[in-house]
């Protein structure tokens, strides 16, 4: 027990270590950018998920090395003392508080990830999807607390010795509702992300990022059943969940994470920079002998301030918009504003009009329709 201990306590902790690390990193990039005042939902949400999560650590290595829980067979039942049952009191306390501290920390990570799909897919189609997925979210916790609350009552029986009864040992009823609610809310964000990354135009590199992201989107979701394998079907039930049960919170953090600090990283590495440039390129219609808007190597920015997706839709124009997170070649404004940089293709469909109409021949041409295209990043 003392080997499995020490390698749980190396597992668990260089894990927690480069999921603190990539917050660091994150609040280092906010607070860059926004300031400490400006900070938003998302950043709030990830403070309190990096407090349970830190919990979660703690009590799961107090776990491994304590003296065992009160899930206990019958010839362990019948062996207890008075010091054996103070070590697993204490010990199945510290299982009440990985349960609700992965919980928390499962749900504040969901929250973040949910706030970054909304402002992508602000003024898209996609975004009613994304509150949808929210208000899933938002069920799903409460069903959780639900069932853990009421799995095992009273609730001081969750570190009974010996429990009356077994589902306060187990958490069986609770690993069952907690797994099905959870795992469908991972699979839902994955169904919105992949549409909108397989659609966007990116460069390989920032594609590839991503692509990383979602390959770890998939692995949350394997170690979630993993971990109710291992907490439910008889023969395999084992301490082996809480590896996986902590592999899952950290990959979790590290997804979440990953995406905000973006811009630090261009700003530590310049070369990164130009992984997200593209040039903006309309060519002139030779019916109207127009000019070639901008030129080849050109780019369109557009303040955050000024831009609106949903503006689009107004005057009769029809916007088809597509977006993706990226940053500026500076890394920041001087004033602290967010620029949001597009490639902008407009497409204008002229026709010669009847010399019988004596005001339109007069202009010689009329405006039909105007079609634009807005792909690019936020």
């Amino acid at each position: 027990m003392a080997d499995s201990a020490a390698d749980f306590a190396r597992e668990t902790w260089s894990l927690y270590g480069v999921g603190l690390f990539l917050v660091v990193l994150r609040y280092t990039a906010r607070i860059r950018r926004f300031g400490i005042r400006r900070l938003q939902f998302d950043d709030y949400m990830m403070f309190n998920g990096i407090i349970w999560y830190t919990l979660m650590c703690v009590a799961f290595n107090k776990v491994m090395s304590g003296g065992g829980s009160n899930y206990m067979t019958e010839e362990e039942t019948a062996a207890l003392t008075p010091e054996s049952i103070t070590d697993r009191i204490r010990g199945s306390k510290w299982v009440f508080v990985t349960e609700h501290s992965m919980l928390l920390a499962i749900w504040s990570m969901k929250a973040c990830m949910l706030h970054l799909y909304a402002s992508i897919t602000e003024g898209l189609p996609q975004r009613k999807y994304v509150n949808y997925v929210a208000i899933y979210t938002v069920i799903s916790l409460i069903g959780c607390e639900i069932a853990l609350f009421t799995a095992c009552t009273p609730t001081p029986q969750y570190w009974a010795v010996p429990p009356s009864n077994s589902q306060c040992a187990t958490y069986q009823f609770f690993e069952i509702i907690q797994g099905s609610l959870n795992i469908p809310g991972d699979i839902a964000m994955l169904a919105i992300g992949i549409p909108i990354l397989a659609s966007i135009r990116l460069p390989m590199q920032q594609k590839a990022i991503l692509l990383i992201i979602f390959g770890m989107g998939f692995f949350i979701i394997v170690a979630a059943i993993l971990t109710k394998i291992y907490c439910l079907v008889p023969g395999l039930i084992s301490y082996v969940y809480m590896n996986w049960y902590f592999r899952e919170a950290s990959v979790a953090v590290y997804v979440t994470n990953l995406p905000t600090i973006w811009p630090l990283l261009r700003e530590i590495f310049p070369a990164m920079q130009t992984w997200g440039s593209s040039k903006t390129k309309v060519t002139s219609n030779p019916m109207t002998g127009s000019k070639a808007w901008g030129g080849a190597g050109s780019r369109a920015r557009i303040n955050s301030r000024d831009f609106h997706m949903s503006s689009m839709n107004k005057g009769g124009m029809r916007a088809e918009s597509q977006e993706r997170i990226n940053d500026t070649d500076s890394g920041e404004n001087q004033d602290g504003r967010i620029e949001i940089q597009r490639d902008v293709t407009f497409e204008m469909k002229t026709e010669r009009i009847a010399t019988g109409d004596e005001e339109q021949a007069r202009n010689g041409w009329k405006k039909n329709d105007i079609k634009t295209s807005v792909i690019g990043v936020k």
